[in-house]
């Protein structure tokens, strides 16, 4: 009696962990729309880099909520009506998305720092060779200025990453551009105005040294310290740190989906065996 019982209490957890984890398909679903769609989606995240990775990823997202949907629905079903078929076809297919999901996050760790190089080249590449170049006609390149300045105004960055771990140098990137060789003013803005507090006068930041004499600043050097006028920190940088500081959630949601699916596996193969022998008291 003692076994049937816990039986029982395992068919009824396998379904309510599979309704709760039907929610989280849908919801994965929805983020994957939001992130097509969104201000900073991945129609605005290609115009910045250039690549089509952020879209493919926001559509994989949305077909694995299908995926993580429907095998839900089949573990719920199969549970609450004891159907060995539908059980096994769950065990199966909860088996190989666990051992998919154990893969990816291994892969992705080791790859990361390969992964945000490539970041880092492609956005780096769009601010030098395409940010405020003839804007006026070529509207391509009209979204990626657009961008670049709506994500350093909000996140409060400039540039894409410092020079070295822990550089405040990020702006310097700017003198590299076309947008500022191309510039024919004297002095010249040494970062656009999306770069610059607004709290402070923004000549003290177009400039990083209003001394009329020194319009270029010709060397990374000259700037040692945080500056209140300028965005100091790059884009990137401010996305990675966001991540670091957040390391311990991210890993700990990955753990209790790993462990969420692993209980199920043994909730339905528990159930599946009792089914099969006819043994199961409801």
């Amino acid at each position: 009696m003692a076994m049937l019982a816990l039986v029982r209490v395992m068919k009824w957890m396998l379904f309510v962990f599979n309704i709760l984890i039907l929610c989280a398909g849908a919801i994965a679903i929805g983020l994957g729309a939001w992130g097509l769609g969104s201000e900073y989606g991945a129609e605005k995240l290609k115009d910045l880099t250039g690549s089509q990775l952020y879209r493919g990823a926001a559509i994989a997202i949305i077909v694995g909520g299908c995926v993580v949907v429907v095998i839900a629905l089949i573990g719920a079903i199969g549970a609450i009506r004891e159907n060995r078929i539908l059980l096994g076809i769950y065990f199966v297919v909860t088996l190989l998305l666990l051992i998919l999901f154990v893969v990816a996050a291994s892969v992705g760790y080791a790859y990361k720092d390969i992964v945000q190089e490539k970041i880092a080249m492609e956005m780096e590449s769009t601010l030098v060779n395409r940010y405020g170049v003839d804007i006026d006609n070529n509207n391509d390149n009209n979204d990626v200025t657009n961008v670049w300045d709506d994500l350093q105004r909000k996140l409060m960055c400039c540039g894409v990453k410092g020079r070295t771990p822990g550089s405040l140098k990020s702006w310097y990137l700017w003198q590299s551009s076309k947008w500022f060789n191309s510039t024919n003013n004297i002095p010249k803005k040494l970062v656009p105005e999306s770069c610059c507090n607004p709290n402070y006068n923004a000549t003290m930041c177009y400039f990083l040294n209003p001394d009329p004499s020194r319009p270029v600043q010709t060397s990374v050097d000259k700037v040692t310290h945080e500056s209140e006028y300028v965005y100091y920190k790059g884009c990137l940088d401010k996305l990675v740190d966001y991540v670091e500081d957040h390391i311990v959630a991210i890993a700990g949601i990955a753990v209790a989906i790993i462990v969420v699916m692993f209980l199920c596996l043994l909730f339905a193969m528990c159930v599946c065996t009792h089914v099969g022998k006819k043994s199961l008291v409801v």
